[in-house]
């Protein structure tokens, strides 16, 4: 006689198990929360909760946070049990689902985390980049009397404009300015902003934070990296004679 075919072994802990958990979880946080909130709320009217300094806000958050912590967990324990789920395996089952939450809600705010701007200096003066433009051979600073420096990074909504000191150069063939690093990134592109020609763009080897004393010296003296009209895509120099700069960093001490 033929044996029957054995059939698979159900799984203990399916993965959709797992998934409809954490469903369940975000969906009993969020009703839990609102639930105890409301419940909160009555119950600090019903005993005459003060609410001078806050006092009634604070009982209702704290009865909504006890709330969430008994809806959430039977939130996912029914929906283990609704999938298959038995035994020892939903205590497991339900560790795995909080432990997975924790894991999104952590990731998720490290992504907003990082995505935020990040104050360069907090607490103290706002650190400037100081800089020096030389001309091309043959020409004399004058060519740069309207050129606007400025600051391109990927955290200014607008890139941050450049000043140009008023005070003589010690160096009579440079001209002499400087502009704000306000935020901390990597991401910086000094442009020089030529009016009706090709603006000047130069990439800054500076890390995120480069309020370190080898940055306070003077860098060597750099050509653009890219060269671009209004409105155009950059592209790389033909070479040659090209405007060149060198740059620092100059902060106070906390």
């Amino acid at each position: 006689m033929e044996q029957p075919p054995i059939s698979p072994r159900p799984k203990k802990l399916p993965v959709s198990a797992i998934l409809f958990g954490i469903l369940a979880g975000v969906v009993g946080v969020a009703a839990g929360l609102g639930l105890g909130l409301a419940l909160g709320s009555v119950l600090a009217s019903a005993f005459h909760v003060s609410s001078m300094e806050g006092e009634a806000g604070y009982f209702a958050v704290a009865i909504a946070l006890i709330v969430a912590l008994i809806v959430t967990p039977t939130s996912i324990l029914l929906t283990l049990y609704w999938r298959g789920v038995r035994t020892i395996w939903l205590f497991i089952g339900l560790i795995a689902v909080c432990l997975s939450i924790f894991a999104i809600t952590a990731a998720g705010f490290g992504l907003w985390y990082v995505r935020q701007p990040h104050i360069l200096n907090a607490n103290g003066p706002t650190p400037t980049l100081e800089f020096e433009v030389k001309p091309p051979d043959g020409q004399s600073v004058q060519s740069l009397a309207d050129v606007e420096p400025e600051l391109d990074t990927d955290r200014n909504p607008m890139p941050m404009p450049g000043y140009w000191h008023t005070d003589a150069a010690e160096n009579s063939g440079v001209r002499a300015g400087y502009v704000e690093l306000y935020f901390r990134t990597s991401q910086r592109h000094f442009v020089l902003k030529f009016p009706g020609r090709e603006d000047r763009i130069f990439r800054l080897q500076l890390p995120a934070n480069p309020m370190s004393t080898r940055y306070r010296t003077w860098s060597d003296w750099k050509k653009p990296d890219f060269v671009a009209k209004a409105g155009e895509q950059p592209s790389r120099p033909s070479g040659g004679n090209e405007y060149q700069i060198r740059y620092k960093v100059d902060y106070q001490e906390r």
